[in-house]
């Protein structure tokens, strides 16, 4: 079992996800969140494949029925991607031990 916490700031949403493989292979996905969108995504997501993980065309992660109505800058998808990397092995826990997290910063160039 592999979870990450996503701080969505600019909503001020937290998204908890968590990716189990189960015995077939497969891997169950696990979504809390204070955001009734990203909330319903957990629900609807359920069970992807490694080729979920693998590649982000025809992804059940990404999948516009399954993310429903969640912003195309939510970054729960992104989350379901790395607990999924590190539950499958492709993303050592030593290196996520280590990095701590991952961010986007907005330049302050950005016209606002």
């Amino acid at each position: 079992m592999a979870s990450v916490t996503v701080h969505q700031r600019t909503c001020g949403k937290i998204h908890r996800i968590t990716v189990s493989m189960k015995e077939d292979g497969n891997y169950s996905v696990a979504i809390s969140s204070d955001c009734p969108k990203v909330a319903e995504y957990g629900q609807r997501i359920g069970v992807i494949t490694l080729d979920d993980l693998l590649t982000v065309s025809g992804s059940r992660v990404f999948n516009p029925d399954v993310k429903g109505d969640t912003s195309s800058t939510c970054l729960s998808g992104m989350g379901v991607l790395y607990a999924g990397w590190i539950e499958a092995g492709m993303l050592a826990g030593s290196l996520v031990k280590k990095v701590g997290s991952n961010s986007i910063t907005f330049s302050e160039e950005a016209d606002v």
